[in-house]
C-alpha cells in the first residue's frame, strides 16, 4: 500500500496506481477539493486501486491505515505538513510516521528558502539534518539519507511543482529526505 500525504490534485496518485496495479495507492489531503476531480475520474474511469481520503496528516495516528502503509510519499509540502517533515511540528510527524509498516518508508521532497517564512528554518540545508533526524526518531523513524534531489527525482514526482523547482532553473534546493521503519 502506498498513501501520498499532501497529495493536492492527486495526479501522482493517478499515474502511480495505474503504472502499479498490484498496489493500492491513496491520496490523502486535508482540503478535499483539491483532489475532487482525481476522485471523481478514479470512480468513473480507474485505475480501481485509486483511492482518496480527506485528512489532515496529524489525523493519521488514529486512523485505519496505521501500520499499514508501505510506502509514505510526501511531495513538495507546505503549511503544517511542511513544518512536519522538517521536524517543527511534531504532531504532524507522528500522524505520518504511524502510517509505516515495519520495514515500511517514508520520501519526501522538500525545499525551504527564507522567503518561505517558515518559523525555525529559514533555508533547509544539511545543517538541518540532526534536527529532523531527532524529530523523527521520536517517532519510531529512521532518517536514512537527506540529500539534494536530482532533476529526474524531481521529475519523476509528477508533480505541478516539478518544472518549477527543476535544480537546473530554480534559485532553491530540493531536498530528499529517506526515511525508514525499523
Amino acid at each position: 500500500m502506498v498513501a501520498d500525504i499532501g497529495t493536492g490534485e492527486g495526479r501522482a496518485v493517478l499515474a502511480r496506481a495505474a503504472a502499479e496495479p498490484a498496489s493500492l495507492v491513496i491520496g490523502v489531503d486535508a482540503a478535499p477539493g483539491a483532489m475532487a476531480e482525481a476522485s471523481r475520474r478514479a470512480a468513473r474511469r480507474g485505475p480501481a486501486n485509486a483511492m482518496f481520503l480527506a485528512a489532515g496528516a496529524a489525523e493519521m495516528a488514529e486512523s485505519p491505515l496505521a501500520g499499514r502503509v508501505d510506502l509514505v510519499t510526501v511531495t513538495f509540502p507546505w503549511g503544517s505538513l511542511l513544518r512536519g517533515v522538517v521536524g517543527l511540528e511534531p504532531g504532524v510527524s507522528a500522524g505520518v510516521g504511524a502510517l509505516v509498516a515495519h520495514g515500511g518508508r517514508v520520501e519526501v521532497l522538500a525545499s525551504v528558502v527564507p522567503s518561505d517564512r517558515l518559523d525555525g528554518i529559514g533555508t533547509l540545508d544539511a545543517g538541518c539534518e540532526p534536527a529532523i533526524r531527532c524529530a523523527w526518531a521520536g517517532v519510531g523513524m529512521e532518517l536514512v539519507s537527506m540529500r539534494p534531489a536530482t532533476s529526474a527525482e524531481i521529475a519523476a514526482s509528477r508533480s505541478s511543482w516539478a518544472r518549477r523547482l527543476d535544480p537546473a532553473r530554480a534559485a532553491r534546493t530540493v531536498w530528499r529526505l529517506d526515511l525508514c521503519r525499523p
